[in-house]
């Protein structure tokens, strides 16, 4: 095998690209990549006597022989983003999302750049001010949702806390449900990002479980065929043949049956935002009830996906075993949306509480018993 001259002589965009494992990341990354560079003006590379045609290796080109022109253009970027947060059009956790790309350029070009100074001047982001969803918004949603995938949207949304982002991967195959003795559902684990590096497993509760296998015999009945494990969770409502209803999709849907229930009413004026954001509330319901629950914070933490300090290094949990699922349970009456499903999952948990109490009592009666033979026959 022999390299090309064309695969050794690589473009620094090219450098940025690889630079970047995540397929979808760097896409975006690229997208707010070039907003940046398009900013700058192209008399700043004709007086450096750099060829503009291609924005990143002309900036790459500036930032190596200049570094203080370099450092004015970035400062100068981040006084626009900071008036944009000022007069809250962005959050400022959005303007260090707008950072990291010219960041993973310049590592990706061996570019030694001190970025110390440039975030002293980036906005903190501080408390959030969006807030979560309440369960009688949520049971709005659901009084208003016109199928099952807008239910299984708003449940599993709801009741496992993961990113929107996180239907474009959805497959049958990431999806187990769990039961109890009697053959009921008690539950089930949702794959999350399945094959990147991002990959992880949270928990659903039997409400949202009961929607998905209403939902495969559904799939049945208009397929004629139960799914196979590689096809996608949830699919459009429209097409013939099953095609992926992905992130973009399900953002409408819920846009569309918030706007009926009264929850996305037009901004006033000078309002920037709703207070609920659409999705992300979904996932604050979630991360909200877990804590009311008193769930264990680092099993909380990875049932979101979240990176906790050097714990994920020296963990060595395996999620195959599902060993979460017992915790995640303390939670089940607290993400569970429907108020006859509350009452019907605590009518369970005081029979089930109540057979064991008779087991207790019918075990002391026999210990009882035994002592009583015991001291009436002491030889």
């Amino acid at each position: 095998m022999k390299l090309n001259i064309t695969d050794v002589e690589t473009s620094s965009h090219q450098n940025f690209l690889d630079y970047i494992r995540n397929d979808k990341t760097r896409i975006k990354y690229s997208s707010d990549l070039q907003k940046f560079l398009d900013l700058i003006p192209d008399k700043i590379f004709q007086d450096k006597k750099i060829d503009c045609t291609d924005k990143t290796e002309a900036f790459v080109t500036l930032v190596k022989t200049d570094v203080k022109l370099g450092k004015s253009i970035i400062n100068a970027y981040v006084r626009e983003l900071k008036k944009k947060v000022d007069d809250e059009s962005i959050s400022p956790a959005r303007v260090l999302n707008l950072i990291k790309p010219i960041k993973a350029l310049f590592a990706a070009n061996d570019i030694d750049f001190s970025w110390k100074m440039i975030s002293k001047s980036i906005p903190k982001p501080g408390k959030s001010k969006d807030k979560a969803y309440s369960r009688e918004q949520l049971q709005m949603l659901m009084a208003n949702a016109t199928n099952l995938v807008d239910k299984i949207m708003i449940t599993l949304c709801s009741s496992a806390g993961f990113r929107i982002e996180a239907w474009d991967y959805f497959t049958w195959e990431d999806v187990l449900f769990f039961y109890n003795d009697d053959n009921s559902l008690k539950g089930g684990a949702v794959r999350v990002y399945h094959g990147d590096d991002e990959e992880y497993w949270t928990h659903f509760t039997p409400e949202a479980g009961k929607y998905l296998l209403l939902y495969k015999e559904s799939w049945k009945s208009r397929f004629m065929r139960y799914p196979k494990d590689s096809d996608p969770l949830v699919v459009s409502v429209r097409m013939l043949q099953p095609s992926r209803l992905g992130k973009r999709g399900m953002e409408s849907r819920m846009n569309e049956i918030a706007k009926k229930c009264g929850l996305r009413p037009p901004l006033e004026t000078g309002q920037k935002r709703h207070k609920v954001m659409l999705d992300h509330g979904l996932r604050k319901y979630f991360n909200t009830m877990m804590r009311r629950a008193k769930v264990n914070y680092l099993d909380k933490e990875d049932m979101m996906g979240h990176k906790v300090g050097l714990e994920t290094h020296y963990e060595r949990y395996l999620e195959d075993d599902f060993e979460r699922f017992s915790e995640y349970q303390k939670a089940i009456p607290f993400l569970t949306i429907s108020d006859e499903e509350r009452i019907r999952l605590e009518n369970d948990r005081l029979k089930t509480e109540k057979s064991e109490l008779q087991v207790y009592k019918q075990k002391i009666e026999e210990l009882w018993a035994d002592k009583q033979r015991m001291e009436s026959n002491p030889d």
